[in-house]
């Protein structure tokens, strides 16, 4: 064969694989954008409507390497991706509460060996919901900004689409966690700190009412938590206050978590007790739940039965009792005194 037919036949074949390659390529990418936007339009809202927080985390575990998989294959998983690392978080902040609880429990007993290893435990499971919130955030934030050409905090895009806006929501609310997450570790994935603030002016692009008080409530938290945060702006627990109304009435109660956070960080025992009290009578008025969003709201209980947790074990050594949050151990010795007392006056 002739030096060019040799290059000819070299050339022709390099033609037809890279066409078909390509081609190959191109169905791929089809196929995973066409299976996401199945997941986004039939599997997310069941997924939104279910009340099993621990059975919808295990699956955002389970389930982000597959869609994150979609991404090679030119596909955009952001969306799905946001609501499933999100959801792992707190499979880990779990883990990471119930090491501290450990911690709290053999620190009172002064067992000094298993406090020890108990708050390392702590730290490194913080980290993990730390690294998988950040993750979340990190996609969100790089796709938003790339698909509206703006800088996240800056400006508000136009998502006309409700699942962009809620996502929005997911992506601002998992950097801030991120953040807290990662502080609590003891800064092992170096989340930049600069995010608070990015959410703050961000939540000013979602309609408060619409997402159930919560663009409001998550401000109020960070003017509560970040030094001059707070200059010119409404009171922090009043804006909190206001949206734990807005909340109940759209039956989403994650502007009760902020509040409980907000009273958390505060060190405020009156405010962490009003804050607990609040979404216990939520509960005992059988406040009715968004069905579209249970997950969200049941999210927020786990959110506050954390605190709660955390508190009675600080105070008690044990974790909160079946009515923990609307009474207290010193509320009770003060009525069983009392009782006593009227039993023997009675006498």
């Amino acid at each position: 064969m002739s030096k060019l037919k040799t290059q000819g036949l070299f050339t022709a074949i390099a033609v037809v694989a890279a066409t078909t390659l390509s081609g190959c390529s191109y169905v791929i990418k089809t196929g995973a954008n066409a299976s996401l936007a199945f997941s986004e339009k039939h599997i997310l809202p069941p997924v939104l409507s279910m009340g099993d927080v621990d059975m919808v985390c295990n699956q955002g575990t389970a389930l982000t390497p597959v869609i994150m998989a979609t991404k090679d294959m030119g596909a955009d998983p952001t969306r799905m991706a946001v609501l499933l690392y999100s959801a792992s978080g707190m499979c880990a902040e779990n883990r990471a509460l119930d090491a501290e609880l450990r911690y709290l429990r053999a620190s009172k007993a002064g067992q000094v060996t298993e406090a020890q290893d108990a708050r390392i435990e702590q730290k490194r499971w913080a980290a993990v919901a730390a690294e998988r919130q950040y993750t979340g955030y990190q996609l969100f934030a790089e796709r938003w900004q790339s698909k509206y050409k703006y800088n996240l905090g800056d400006s508000c895009p136009t998502m006309r689409r409700n699942l962009d806006q809620t996502v929005y929501l997911l992506g601002m609310l998992s950097g801030l966690q991120a953040m807290t997450n990662d502080i609590a570790s003891g800064g092992q994935v170096h989340v930049p700190k600069d995010i608070a603030a990015i959410v703050e002016r961000g939540m000013v692009c979602l309609d408060n009412n619409k997402f159930w008080g919560v663009p409001n409530a998550t401000r109020a938290v960070i003017w509560t938590l970040l030094p001059g945060a707070d200059a010119g702006k409404p009171d922090p627990y009043q804006t909190l206050k206001q949206s734990m109304q807005i909340g109940e009435q759209k039956g989403v109660r994650l502007s009760h978590a902020l509040y409980a956070v907000a009273a958390q960080a505060s060190g405020d025992d009156a405010k962490i007790r009003d804050a607990l009290r609040s979404y216990a009578a939520s509960r005992a008025e059988k406040v009715p739940v968004n069905p579209e969003f249970k997950l969200l709201d049941n999210m927020a209980g786990q959110m506050i039965q954390a605190i709660s947790d955390r508190y009675w074990t600080e105070n008690t050594g044990v974790r909160t009792e079946a009515d923990g949050m609307s009474s207290f151990w010193d509320d009770q010795a003060t009525n069983e005194a009392d009782d006593l007392f009227e039993n023997t006056l009675g006498e």
